[in-house]
């Protein structure tokens, strides 16, 4: 499980170096909140599908580590020319690239756990857990030394590329995955019989819950995409902004590892843990919207250990109970391409052209719409999602 532990901690290391500064890297080259918005949402397109396909591949074959180490290098190739060219075309093509390959490793790396814990919520969330301390403890640590320096583009692109080395690095002394079993059918997950993709691969369940992930997720775009911004350019927080980040982090810290462990021990559900992510994410933006102080900035923040934290062990806990741990790799890529990184990209994007439209405190109060209709279809489906 160390082992394990410090894979995590590197790959959410690499996580930091990347997501909190995407729209400052954009906003450097002088794009409008319009353009980023466009950007980013043509990276999380790419985010759709690339993590489904690796994610079969990682099931099929159980080269998972080879995966990683193929997708971290390949990641760095494009990340580069994102950050530094002066050309816009090549920076799409690039973040594209570099979106699709990158953000593929979380899901995969989500079943390899799931398979190798064989489904045990408790191992998870540890493991889980020591990634948001490394995702915590770089952000804090770029925080009090100011590098990168979020004004620089360069900085940025060599911490996300030593970010990377050091996560292939990390892979070499990761377990083997687990070896592939004969039998498909349990789980609500069907024999695939070579096709590419099939509806009834899972249960309606699980699309249903899926659904309701989906709406959380297009809430958290304004978050997790274009709240560094509004850090820095609103609050005139500068290179703290890193903080506040790690702060939401250190409560999903938390969370993941107080919740793992309620939910082995039966005192929570995967269920009710996804619906206390849909509240969460409700007060959150309401939060954002009417007391715009730095003080319930702060509350704000620590609701990150319900909006994301409880969210993910959730859905983890949900996929483990209700797939086949054959095709763990296959459902998290689903979760996170479709569910996620789909709701995303309509989110950010339409979250842009509403920001040089509005202001941020419009698309705040108009996002509270999602949280609130994926709280109605949970409530309304408890029997059949909580079962």
């Amino acid at each position: 499980m160390f082992r394990l532990m410090l894979l995590n901690f590197s790959l959410q290391a690499a996580v930091s170096a990347i997501s909190p500064y995407t729209q400052l890297l954009l906003r450097n080259k002088g794009y409008s909140h319009s353009l980023v918005g466009v950007i980013v949402a043509i990276g999380q397109v790419a985010s759709i599908f690339f993590p489904v396909l690796f994610g079969m591949l990682s099931d099929r074959t159980r080269k998972t580590r080879l995966l990683f180490v193929v997708l971290a290098v390949g990641t760095a190739v494009a990340f580069v020319p994102s950050a530094l060219s002066g050309s816009v075309a090549v920076t799409i093509v690039c973040f594209f690239v570099a979106s699709a390959l990158f953000w593929s490793i979380n899901p995969m790396n989500d079943g390899y756990e799931n398979r190798v814990f064989k489904g045990d919520s408790s191992k998870y969330g540890i493991v889980r857990a020591m990634g948001t301390f490394g995702y915590l403890a770089c952000l804090v640590l770029f925080a009090l030394t100011g590098f990168p320096v979020e004004t620089d583009n360069r900085s940025i692109a060599l911490c996300t590329v030593v970010a990377l080395a050091v996560f292939c690095f990390m892979v070499v002394f990761a377990p083997k995955d687990e070896p592939r079993q004969p039998d498909l059918q349990d789980g609500g997950l069907k024999e695939m019989g070579g096709r590419l993709f099939s509806f009834d691969w899972f249960s309606s369940k699980f699309y249903l819950m899926m659904l309701v992930v989906a709406l959380t997720r297009i809430a958290e775009a304004v978050i997790d995409k274009l709240l560094s911004s509004y850090m820095t350019e609103e609050l005139n927080l500068g290179g703290r902004f890193a903080l506040f980040v790690a702060l939401g982090a250190a409560s999903e810290f938390v969370m993941i590892v107080v919740g793992g462990r309620l939910m082995q021990k039966g005192r929570v559900s995967a269920y009710g843990l996804i619906v206390l992510s849909a509240i969460g994410m409700i007060v959150r933006l309401l939060i954002y919207r009417f007391v715009p102080t730095i003080s319930a900035f702060v509350v704000a923040q620590l609701l990150h250990s319900c909006t994301f934290g409880a969210l993910h062990i959730g859905v983890s806990k949900f996929v483990a109970q209700n797939v086949d741990e054959s095709h763990y790799s296959l459902a998290m890529s689903f979760y996170w391409a479709i569910a996620t990184n789909l709701p995303e990209m309509i989110g950010v994007l339409a979250g842009g052209f509403v920001i040089d439209s509005f202001g941020y405190g419009t698309v705040f109060a108009s996002y509270v719409v999602f949280p609130v209709l994926a709280l109605v279809i949970c409530l309304a489906n408890r029997r059949k999602l909580a079962d």
